[in-house]
């Protein structure tokens, strides 16, 4: 019995920051600054500045964007983070921590609801599979998770990375992603993101690969739907030539996106306090 209290008090100590505070931001900051936990130079010190709810509630539980949009108006306020984690704290256990902090300070309650919506599903292409499987026993550079990779401007006018490094960047219209040890279900997330509905893993390939991927977007497309019209004209001057995103999918990686209708999970927020509870 004493043995059984001592492992569910220390599941529970890390689950939880060892200090942590929580303060609205001051309206005179600019920007968003995070850095420290996991994986990065200070792994047990987190902090993040001016940073809206949703982006932590986000990434407290791996949210994708059609699940719970950043631009959410429930959770728009910003605030200052500042924690300690316990001493060999894992991502994972990171996210828990981040999401038990929520819950205690902010009375953070959300669900998920199925909802039908249009899906991608991913298959490998009626030619074959082009992606490398990545080599045995090598391991990518160090990547901040706060931080994108620098990057310069290739000769094909894409963002390029130094060499070793991942990253996914845009650039006037121009996308880039390189990524090592990737297993289709990341594979499968990132695509998510940038087409803006679930991508379904339907593939059956359980290995890691190495990945690189160029494609555009017509920014001025975007702008005209989104009624910036005034700077539409500049910008096809200067518009990408190069393949959309489910076309570089098929030519580059050997994987095909098919259309159909589907089932997915959207997130509701039922209770959030406006102010967080005292440090």
């Amino acid at each position: 019995m004493r043995q059984s209290l001592l492992l569910l008090a220390i599941s529970l100590h890390a689950q939880t920051f060892e200090v942590a505070s929580v303060k609205p931001a001051s309206p005179d900051q600019r920007g968003i600054q995070c850095s420290g936990g996991p994986g990065t130079a200070s792994p047990g010190l987190w902090r993040c500045s001016n940073v809206p709810l949703s982006f932590v509630i986000t990434r407290a539980y791996a949210f994708e964007a059609y699940q719970f949009p950043p631009s959410d108006p429930c959770c728009q306020a910003r605030f200052d983070f500042d924690a300690k984690l316990p001493a060999g704290a894992t991502k994972s256990q990171f996210q828990k921590m981040l999401q038990n902090l929520l819950a205690d300070r902010f009375k953070l309650a959300l669900h998920l609801q199925p909802k039908d919506m249009p899906v991608f599903e991913l298959t490998v292409a009626d030619k074959g599979l082009k992606l490398k499987p990545s080599p045995p026993d090598t391991a990518p550079a160090p990547e901040d998770p706060w931080m994108p990779t620098s990057y310069t401007t290739g000769k094909d006018r894409y963002p390029e990375f130094p060499s070793g490094h991942s990253g996914l960047a845009g650039l006037s219209g121009r996308y880039h992603w390189t990524a090592f040890h990737t297993s289709m279900q990341d594979i499968a997330s990132t695509l998510s993101f940038h087409l803006g509905r679930p991508v379904v893993d339907a593939t059956g390939l359980t290995g890691t690969y190495d990945i690189e991927l160029k494609w555009t977007i017509d920014i001025a497309w975007m702008l005209e739907n989104s009624g910036m019209r005034d700077q539409v004209a500049d910008l096809a001057k200067d518009a990408p030539t190069g393949p959309n995103l489910l076309h570089a999918v098929q030519d580059q990686l050997g994987l095909k996106l098919t259309s159909k209708e589907g089932r997915g999970e959207i997130v509701v927020i039922d209770h959030r306090e406006k102010v967080p509870t005292g440090n």
